[in-house]
């Protein structure tokens, strides 16, 4: 099979991956999140970024074609790609190889759930790139950096039941300022790489389940589980998440979580599937470790 000369990526997830493999000059363009996420990848695994200064260079001068899970179709044909690369859940209209005039084999999307997926999805792309040595040798090192953080944790006494919280904006705006939020009846649980996570930290998560993607919860769901921590994340920098303080919200001074201080903040998104999750499992791990010190019985 003719490798790929003219690669486009309308994901963050695929761009970190291309970067990891060296797969720099195939690609031709990207979306506006690409490069942070990159730049996420060379910090998390301790890369310095004056030794690939050229190809960070290379990124940085990619046309953008439009920011996740929006793609600009006129941007995207002009750039001619023999094949794209996406990252979303289910079928995105968006995403169809048709609208950018492509083939169905031109086009990838990888919908992203679970750990093995992710080490498919790299593995998937390594034989895209001709690179499959350099894949295998990735998803080694991920599950080395994950078997490392799971090394160090202690189980807890009792596995405490986890809200994931992703989001309390019921409708989506590309403009955070312009979403909707009502956390006092709907929240959005999330899924993907957040409930086996969980899971792996000690936790039991609650309304969903690995492999699921999110869940939008009522808050008498939640009310009713009585979540032992609830995990508040501001979804990209989402000015709803900052305005909506968990112990404010109306009610919810009814769960047991509120009362007890078991509110938390993560800084890393969990959910997301990429090179860094295990960053955001070693957060998790210490705050579930820090929820079983304060309620461990003596």
């Amino acid at each position: 099979m003719s490798r790929p000369q003219r690669l486009l990526s309308l994901s963050p997830n695929v761009s970190m991956i291309l970067f990891a493999l060296g797969a720099d000059d195939r690609v031709v363009g990207r979306t506006h999140y690409c490069l942070p996420s990159i730049r996420s990848y060379l910090e998390v695994w301790g890369l310095s970024a004056d030794a690939v200064a050229p190809r960070l260079r290379h990124w940085e001068a990619l046309p953008e074609v439009g920011g996740w899970p929006q793609a600009d179709r006129e941007q995207t044909m002009a750039l001619r790609p023999d094949m794209v690369l996406a990252s979303g859940t289910g079928t995105l209209d968006a995403y169809e190889a048709g609208m950018f005039g492509l083939g169905p084999d031109a086009f990838h999307n990888f919908d992203i759930r679970t750990l093995a997926d992710l080490d498919r999805q790299i593995l998937a792309i390594g034989e895209i790139v001709g690179e499959p040595e350099t894949a295998r040798d990735i998803v080694a090192r991920l599950a080395a950096q994950r078997d490392a953080v799971l090394a160090g944790r202690i189980a807890p006494a009792r596995r405490p039941t986890v809200l994931f919280e992703y989001c309390v904006c019921i409708k989506y705006d590309p403009d955070p300022k312009r979403r909707f939020a009502n956390p006092a009846r709907f929240v959005m649980a999330g899924g993907h790489l957040a409930p086996e996570l969980i899971r792996l930290s000690g936790g039991e998560p609650l309304f969903a389940s690995p492999g699921d993607t999110v869940a939008w919860t009522e808050f008498k769901a939640i009310r009713d589980a009585q979540p032992d921590m609830v995990l508040a994340f501001d979804c990209n920098g989402c000015p709803n998440a900052m305005t909506h303080p968990v112990p404010a919200r109306p009610g919810w001074s009814d769960l047991t979580a509120v009362s007890d201080g078991a509110v938390y903040r993560p800084t890393k998104n969990i959910a997301n599937p990429n090179l860094c999750y295990p960053e955001a499992l070693a957060e998790l791990v210490a705050l579930v470790t820090a929820w079983d010190q304060a309620h461990r019985p003596a």
